[in-house]
């Protein structure tokens, strides 16, 4: 008796059952702009039994229909459906899963959970329980660049942004481009922000046209829903240079280059470099040089061996063959983009673009290169050897048809190269000397009484002027660094990178910008960066599957 008296005790102290409570929901009463591949979640304060769950559970929009592909009732009994039923925390928490299949956008759905759930230890809630929610819009397209009536590159990327993250896959067929471009076009994603996307044609665009932009209802965003409206963009296309790009060669080596291509700066962090084809060589030959005229309008090519010069409109595809130009070398065009100087033969010749001729400017068998053009057009820095005297820089002027030496100082007597303008046209820096170290010397011909002084000794090799006070210089290491004009002072502006320079470089004066060639994990690639070197970015990113290496480069536009 002792024991069944402690017995009836201890059920006595128990009582009965409680009855299992929902302590959390989510999406939460009232919430709006669900996500529409969120999973309904259901938190009770004990462990359920599953089945009484699943079988209660009710999902209506306010027209009275179930989640798209979801049957409850057969991922109840465990049947195939676009949803599915998953139970954690011991059987405290169920949730309703539906990966594929998102709620429809834009509608209220309500919740439902019918009387006599019941929990792991039997004990029944009789009461119902319900609460209503609604989904977010489908994505939407914020931007894009250009806007609509607006001017784009031939050279730079169709931004596209929307307002979420969106599925890559969907967008191949929901973006289109009219007219279609030559070569066709790519889409690549910014991988750093999402729901950006950047239409890549494989050659520039043509100048002077509209182009009509479309982003149909079939682009869907990562949880499945479509674009909210159709978006037409309408815009058209400058000329190269509009906006500031950056020509050179690429080839398999180095010394092989079969393209021209053209790069654009990116127009925001993570944008995908934005390359152009500008120019291929005939299957088996390759070019020799390529530069583009600085207002993006020409371009000049030559193709290795005996062959001569091509200059092509760039707008209209016309092509001028430059006489008198075969093997040429040195050739640079004059700052406002209507005259090409070349050197052939030792012999400066001038391609006039206005009369598509060229007309020999010296004759003298000595000259080579490079050359350099006065930033008003006017007159050609050049490099000649006068009989019996070290290399001289020469000025010549194309209107006069005349040659000039540069006074030489007493203290310049070694060989003279590398001539280079200041922006303005008042100072031409130049070496002196030979090696990988010479001094650098400014000639500045409206100081009548000291014209020509020298910078500093074992500088380096003059590339070009940076801006009004400072000239980039490659040093005896190979590295580039500016010299400052007033104090002679040189710094280290791009040193090496595990053990590999810089290989060749251009200077956009008027953006304050360098443009430099690297060796980089076996390739050559092509690098934009500020006037002192920081803030670095590639521009290509070349690899075993494209085999290219960049060549060096020029600035066109700006």
């Amino acid at each position: 008796m002792a024991l069944a008296g402690s017995l009836l005790g201890v059920l006595a102290g128990c009582g009965p059952l409680q009855p299992p409570q929902i302590t959390a929901v989510s999406p939460v009463p009232s919430q709006g702009a669900v996500h529409t591949d969120v999973p309904i979640v259901i938190t009770f304060s004990v462990p359920m039994r599953a089945s009484s769950v699943e079988r209660a559970l009710k999902i209506r929009s306010r027209k009275g229909s179930p989640p798209p592909g979801c049957a409850i009732a057969v991922a109840a009994r465990g049947g195939r459906t676009g949803c599915s039923f998953q139970w954690a925390d011991g059987g405290r928490v169920m949730r309703l899963l539906h990966p594929r299949h998102p709620l429809a956008t834009v509608t209220t759905y309500t919740v439902e959970l019918a009387g006599n759930i019941e929990s792991a230890a039997g004990a029944v809630n009789p009461l119902s329980h319900s609460w209503a929610f609604s989904t977010e819009g489908g994505p939407s397209l914020s931007s894009t660049f250009p806007t609509s009536g607006g001017t784009l590159g031939p050279d730079q990327a169709i931004a596209v942004n929307f307002d979420r993250a969106m599925n890559p896959e969907s967008l191949s067929g929901a973006i289109s481009l009219s007219p279609a471009p030559a070569g066709g076009y790519t889409i690549q994603p910014n991988p750093t922000v999402a729901g950006r996307f950047l239409v890549e044609p494989v050659h520039p665009l043509q100048p002077s046209t509209t182009y009509t932009l479309t982003v149909t209802r079939a682009a869907l965003d990562i949880d499945g829903n479509h674009l909210q409206a159709r978006v037409v963009t309408k815009f058209t296309v400058g000329r190269l240079g509009s906006s500031t790009a950056i020509d050179f060669l690429a080839g398999p080596t180095a010394n092989s280059y079969t393209q021209v291509l053209a790069a654009s700066p990116p127009q925001v962090p993570g944008d995908p470099p934005t390359l152009r084809v500008l120019a291929t060589a005939p299957a088996g030959q390759q070019f020799s040089f390529a530069l583009g005229s600085p207002n993006g309008k020409f371009l000049a090519t030559e193709l290795a061996g005996k062959n001569a010069i091509q200059v092509t409109d760039l707008g209209t595809g016309k092509v001028s063959l430059v006489l008198g130009s075969t093997a040429s070398t040195g050739a640079q065009w004059s700052p406002d983009s209507q005259q090409l100087a070349f050197l052939s033969g030792g012999a400066l010749r001038v391609f006039t673009v206005a009369t598509d001729a060229s007309v020999t400017l010296s004759a003298l068998a000595s000259l080579q290169g490079p050359l350099a053009w006065r930033p008003d057009s006017e007159v050609l820095a050049a490099v000649a050897i006068p009989a019996g005297s070290n290399p001289r820089i020469a000025l010549l002027s194309p209107t006069l048809r005349a040659v000039t030496y540069l006074a030489t100082s007493s203290s310049s007597t070694a060989a003279e190269g590398n001539p280079v303008w200041s922006p303005s046209g008042n100072s031409l820096g130049f070496s002196v000397g030979t090696g990988p170290s010479p001094a650098v010397w400014l000639y500045q011909p409206a100081n009548s009484t000291n014209p020509l002084s020298q910078l500093l000794r074992n500088s380096g090799q003059p590339l070009a002027f940076l801006s009004a006070g400072t000239i980039l210089v490659r040093t005896a290491s190979a590295g580039l660094a500016s010299l400052a004009i007033t104090t002679g002072t040189q710094s280290v502006i791009v040193g090496p990178t595990r053990g590999e320079y810089p290989l060749a470089a251009a200077v956009n004066v008027s953006g304050r910008q360098l443009a430099y060639t690297r060796s980089q994990g076996g390739y050559v690639q092509l690098f934009l960066a500020n006037e002192d070197g920081s803030g670095a970015v590639a521009l290509t990113a070349f690899d075993s599957i494209d085999g290219l290496q960049a060549g060096p480069p020029s600035f066109v536009g700006g």
